[in-house]
């Protein structure tokens, strides 16, 4: 009987040995691998913009009250401005007044400039093209002595998220038809993808060339660039 139970044991541990063995052998066997790099590229239309200003006022040190009294009837004319052009004024955000001293060459405090800004933001493309008038010619405000220190239009996609998984799989098919082509050159079949890694994206101007390794986002233009990279290794079989 221990003579049986001895042979079993000296049977599984060679069955054992056996599976290991393949098992290290397959592990150590060198897989033919090719690395590729996919890229993707489409140009899209912005549909929310960003109307940015800022007002700024200067008041005596003895009457500091009236620079944010100024700023405040500012605001409101710049609300009834846009109300005229039938513009929401629901949709315009304002940000919390601020102050600095002026200083004389004797280092003499001669009166304080106030600033303020206010944001202005559409989802109306029908729009855009008003408030773009309005931004970068701004003699209407002025002439109702608004003092506009500084104005500036951005434009965002609101579907950015789902577009960049759309150019992730079309990079992803063009580093597959990328390796593909070199596997039917050398003869030999393309595998599986073993590896893959997304690039930064890089989101321009139409037929920019300006690339930053750590991804660009241009805001100043209406219609956009969206490039990105998708390195694979695939198995050659």
């Amino acid at each position: 009987m221990n003579k049986s139970i001895a042979f079993i044991l000296g049977i599984c541990l060679i069955i054992s040995a056996n599976i290991i063995g393949s098992y290290f052998f397959n592990a150590r066997k060198s897989v033919n691998t090719i690395k590729v790099v996919g890229y993707a590229s489409n140009e899209y239309d912005s549909d929310i913009l960003k109307w940015q200003i800022s007002l700024s006022t200067t008041a005596s040190i003895k009457n500091l009250a009236n620079g944010y009294a100024t700023l405040n009837n500012d605001i409101q004319s710049v609300k009834d401005f846009l109300a005229s052009k039938n513009l929401n004024t629901n949709d315009i955000q304002i940000n919390s007044a601020y102050s600095y001293p002026n200083y004389n060459r004797d280092g003499e405090i001669t009166n304080y400039t106030f600033e303020q800004s206010i944001a202005y933001t559409s989802n109306d493309s029908t729009n855009f093209k008003l408030i773009e008038e309005i931004a970068y010619n701004f003699t209407e405000l002025a002439e109702k002595g608004i003092n506009i220190r500084n104005s500036n239009v951005e434009y965002f996609i609101s579907a950015l998220p789902e577009l960049k998984k759309e150019i992730i799989s079309e990079a992803t098919k063009d580093a597959r038809e990328r390796a593909l082509q070199v596997a039917n050159t050398t003869k030999t079949k393309l595998g599986k993808l073993i590896n893959g890694r997304v690039g930064v994206f890089q989101i321009t101007a139409p037929l920019s060339t300006e690339v930053q390794s750590y991804g660009i986002y241009n805001t100043s233009t209406r219609r956009k660039q969206i490039s990105v990279t998708m390195t694979g290794v695939f198995e050659l079989k």
